[in-house]
């Protein structure tokens, strides 16, 4: 039996497995990638046709024949859900579907642009008799196989030749413009040295086709200053971004994989967008990002309130002459619109956040005040970051660019969306704040479609084109903040944060050790700010739910830091031995390359036998920029021997400046054992002394003794040898009786 079960099992498996397969290959054996609807929102004076262009690619290995497109419309939704799901889900369709032939054949591999021509009205149409927010879904086929699918919203304010249908109150819309890019600057062009990229993928971008210079090219020629469109405009920029394209202008390299260095290739694709950049922003509502677009609220949450409010300071970049030289407004967007405490750091007063992120009634677009703070807050419309934003609510919201495939369909939802925004889902007194990802995906002729979109809105009366609100706090209800789990979730993980903040203090204490010199035109900050921001690239909004590129780009930055500590240094010592007596100076040379002048300390370990004095009135010694200056430290030796003596250099926190060198040294002093010496030899003089009194009081103990066992004896001698004892026991006292003796 069991045998049975498991020969059924594996026939029913095999049988599977071609219909497995065949199914696979059905679902990828073509790409229609839509790129344009005209018109994007029908109204009086529009044809009384839609047209859907695009691109068909075989992808298949066989030839496709027989390719039509069926195109039906669904039917209009009636609240915001019913709009989402349509944007996300397509709904289905309610009229008979009009077949429009496409193509006789496709071969492998091939493309060929496509025109979909379909009538709004009438036979094999999309049968719309009234206006309304449209529902279309497109798809392409080859025989009884399905190919590829598109679905898209189509406004219709009115039917042509008929005046548009205009709410009582005109949807006052504003738009927000991400300029953003992945960090890719892993050295700024420090004093001394070259600006150096990870990649050129850049270069790409800000060329022309590129991604940021077709959201630039098309802003600029579809809603130029001045006009109503541009003034309803509001540029959020990221500084890195900036000063990375003048990296770029000013020449730079590029790492290669191998760890090599080439030259870029996008030095006049860097200063052709910026130039267009600068013209695009004259006179304009601008926003500024936090630097490299860091996650603030990570940083705040691990104390860091000195880089939340470096990385706010990179709104002094886009003002500067030589950046935009546009007032940012008192504005901030935080990532994914979500904010867990203003009191991180000095933030703007007003913050541009997501209606999940505040405590405020469903479906309301009011600005408010925070509760607890001077804030206030401009609700972003949640439909419209739906249709503007196919990742979100996925973990690629702010990570990557977005729509990740066709543009055109992305504007077509945003109108449409904006189309029920100003009937069915009308707000009072509130501003439909259209707010795109962050890292825009948007070809240009994709965006002029959405830009020509809302001028026709418009113009039809069911928009009002505003500038981005300016609320009064004092007028406005309270809201409390609420911060999403999913937003907590992402940020850059505390690890990567701990490793960030003790690179960061040694910036800090380089730069609270230096002063400008008199002499030098380079400010202490021109060095320790690159080095500040580049820390600033690990907390990138890029890297949420990545912490291994998060922890890479903190390495990165470690790199510049190193180098430019490494420039305060004590100078290499000769191959000699040093030779101290008990009270010798040693002199040490201190090295500055840097172009400022730089407080410094010595850290000198204790060593047995040898004390070195190398304080200098308790604050720090001065070293003259791009110059070197020479210490007279005193040492002294406490006794004889050789000793080795690590000398270092430090800021004024003990951050380590340049390398430690080992001092080799020698005495042959006693120092502090002469004492002991002198003490020792007196004890030996004093014993010496009184064994020399015992032994001569004890020889004369021994002859008195002898004297008295013999007491005849002196009169028995002779006398001639009692006259010799006699004259050798008294010696003469006259020259005369020295001569004779």
């Amino acid at each position: 039996m069991r045998f049975l079960l498991a020969a059924l099992c594996a026939v029913l498996l095999f049988a599977m497995l071609p219909v497995t397969q065949a199914t696979a290959q059905s679902g990828s054996s073509a790409d229609f990638d839509v790129t344009k609807v005209t018109p994007s929102v029908v109204g009086g004076g529009s044809p009384g046709e839609v047209v859907v262009s695009g691109r068909l690619t075989n992808h298949s290995g066989r030839a496709l024949t027989g390719i039509q497109a069926q195109v039906e419309r669904g039917t209009p939704p009636t609240s915001e859900p019913a709009v989402q799901r349509a944007m996300s889900d397509g709904s289905t369709g309610i009229t008979q579907p009009a077949v429009v032939p496409v193509a006789n054949r496709l071969e492998p591999g091939q493309s060929l642009p496509v025109q979909i021509r379909v009538p709004l009205t009438g036979s094999n149409s999309l049968q719309v008799s009234e206006p309304g927010i449209f529902p279309v879904m497109v798809s392409v086929q080859a025989g009884r196989s399905n190919l590829a699918e598109a679905q898209f919203l189509l406004p219709v304010t009115s039917l042509p030749g008929q005046p548009p249908l205009r709410p009582a109150q005109a949807t006052p819309t504003s738009l927000v413009v991400p300029i953003v890019d992945t960090p890719r600057l892993e050295r700024e062009a420090l004093p001394g040295g070259r600006a150096v990229l990870v990649d050129d993928q850049l270069s790409t971008s800000l060329a022309p086709g590129g991604r940021l210079y077709d959201l630039v090219q098309a802003i600029s020629d579809s809603a130029p200053a001045g006009s109503s469109l541009g003034n309803a405009m509001c540029f959020a920029i990221d500084p890195d971004l900036l000063i990375t394209a003048k990296a770029m202008q000013g020449g730079y390299q590029v790492r290669q994989p191998n760890n090599t260095l080439v030259e870029g290739i996008g030095r006049s694709a860097a200063d052709l967008w910026l130039t267009k950049l600068r013209q695009a922003t004259a006179g304009r509502c601008v926003i500024s990002l936090p630097y490299s677009d860091a996650d603030v609220v990570a940083l705040g949450r691990a104390g860091l309130s000195d880089l939340v409010d470096g990385a706010m300071d990179g709104s002094q970049l886009i003002s500067a002459p030589d950046g935009l030289g546009v007032e940012p407004r008192d504005v901030m967007w935080p990532i994914e619109g979500a904010l867990a405490d203003p009191k991180i750091g000095d933030l703007p007063s007003t913050m541009l956040l997501d209606t999940r992120s505040m405590n405020i009634p469903a479906g309301s677009l009011t600005p408010v005040k925070l509760r607890g703070h001077d804030t206030t807050a401009i609700p972003i419309d949640p439909l419209m970051a739906s249709a503007l934003d196919p990742n979100r609510d996925t973990q690629q919201e702010v990570t990557q660019p977005s729509p990740p495939g066709s543009g055109a369909l992305s504007s077509q939802n945003a109108l449409g969306a904006l189309a029920f925004r100003a009937t069915g889902g009308y707000i009072p007194n509130a501003t439909s704040v259209l707010v795109p990802p962050r890292r825009w995906n948007m070809r240009a002729d994709d965006l002029r479609g959405l830009l020509t979109g809302l001028s026709k809105l418009d113009a039809d009366g069911l928009i009002r084109l505003t500038a981005l609100p300016s609320p009064n706090p004092a007028t406005l209800a309270e809201a409390d903040l609420t911060y999403p789990v999913q937003a907590g979730g992402s940020e850059i993980p505390r690890e990567v944060i701990d490793k960030l903040a003790a690179q960061n203090f040694k910036v800090g204490d380089l730069a609270r050790s230096s002063e400008s010199d008199r002499a030098q035109t380079v400010s202490p900050g021109r060095v320790t700010t690159p080095l500040r921001n580049g820390l600033l690239h690990g907390v990138s909004s890029s890297w949420r739910g990545n912490s291994g590129a998060a922890d890479d780009w903190v390495r990165r930055a470690t790199g510049p830091i190193n180098d430019m500590l490494a420039k305060v240094r004590i100078e290499e010592y000769p191959g000699t031995t040093n030779r101290l007596s008990s009270d010798s100076p040693i002199p040490v040379t201190v090295v500055n390359d840097l172009p400022f002048t730089v407080g410094i300390r010595f850290e000198i370990p204790s060593v047995p036998g040898v004390e070195v004095q190398h304080e200098f009135g308790g604050g720090l010694a001065t070293v003259p920029a791009n110059g070197r200056r020479q210490f007279m430290l005193e040492a002294s030796a406490q006794r004889a021997g050789r000793f080795v003596v690590d000398i270092s250099v430090t800021a004024g926190s003990g951050t380590p400046l340049g390398a430690t060198k080992r001092l080799p040294m020698e005495s042959t002093e006693y120092g502090a054992l002469i004492p002991w010496l002198t003490g020792i030899a007196g004890a030996v003089l004093v014993l010496m002394s009184v064994r020399r009194i015992v032994n001569k009081a004890k020889a004369r103990r021994e002859r008195k003794a002898a004297a008295q066992q013999t007491p005849d004896a002196a009169q028995t001698q002779p006398l001639a040898h009692a006259a010799t004892t006699a004259s050798a026991t008294h010696p003469p006292t006259t020259e005369g009786d020295r001569d004779r003796g």
